[in-house]
């Protein structure tokens, strides 16, 4: 069995809970890992999936990459009001931050796994309803039961291992993630990449939507290292988005390019 003893500089989140311990839920297993700048990461199955944090920081760099492409698009919203739907809410790391950095703004998150999505109530100070609600739900489901034009924006980020289930990466995901957009709205996806894989979601997204970018570091958009590409959907043409995500590519921490035609 694993210690629960903590260093000095150990996470006063969760304290409760053992670190380094298989904590049983819907689809396998979670484990609590202090990290040393006082973070915790949340595995699932074996897979970094979120980040505790008391502060508002994003350590996943996907996570920074999703973060920017929204605050561009809602830069140009007059009111700055939007309705969020995440898929894959994990930990909810990336709708904690979204609604501290969006007041106005009101977020679903849904993940399959229901002991998960209960445990990160208790484990952190999320929002509470109705700036987030986190309910147990399919990712397809979530989309195909939505009306149209209903959500602004979509967030998938909803991974079983290391690799998106291919039901949520298909043409009748985006489809739908299409149909429940209103006019002006997003989507972002965060895409795995393998060396030499293909990219037919980015194609199936194109199909979707009028306008999409792909963001992520530059051999990993090439397809010569493994990680995680952003894919930016927007149902119109907007190149004050196009050149927010380049200035934003151009001074990222590391390597970042934006590609328009990722396909």
């Amino acid at each position: 069995m694993a210690a629960r003893s903590r260093s000095p500089r150990a996470s006063a989140l969760a304290a409760d809970v053992p670190r380094g311990v298989q904590i049983p839920i819907s689809t396998g297993f979670a484990e609590l890992r202090d990290e040393a700048d006082g973070s915790v990461t949340v595995y699932v199955n074996g897979v970094p999936s979120s980040t505790l944090r008391a502060d508002l920081h994003l350590d996943f760099e996907y996570m920074r990459h999703e973060a920017a492409a929204i605050a561009a698009w809602d830069a140009d919203r007059p009111d700055h009001a939007w309705l969020a739907l995440h898929i894959g809410a994990a930990a909810c790391t990336l709708p904690r931050h979204l609604a501290a950095a969006h007041p106005a703004s009101r977020h679903i998150a849904v993940d399959i796994d229901t002991t998960l999505a209960e445990l990160a109530r208790i484990w952190w100070d999320l929002p509470r309803a109705p700036r987030l609600r986190v309910r147990a739900q399919d990712g397809l489901e979530a989309v195909t039961e939505r009306q149209d034009a209903s959500l602004d924006l979509v967030v998938r980020d909803a991974f079983s291992g290391d690799s998106v289930p291919a039901h949520l990466a298909s043409a009748e995901w985006w489809s739908h993630a299409a149909r429940v957009v209103r006019a002006g709205g997003l989507v972002v996806a965060n895409v795995a990449v393998a060396p030499g894989s293909g990219i037919s979601e980015a194609r199936d997204a194109r199909d979707a939507f009028a306008q999409v970018a792909a963001i992520g570091e530059h051999a990993v958009l090439k397809r010569k290292r493994r990680g995680n590409v952003v894919l930016v959907a927007r149902t119109e043409r907007d190149e004050n988005l196009s050149q927010a995500l380049s200035r934003y590519a151009a001074s990222a921490p590391l390597p970042t390019g934006v590609d328009p035609n990722w396909a």
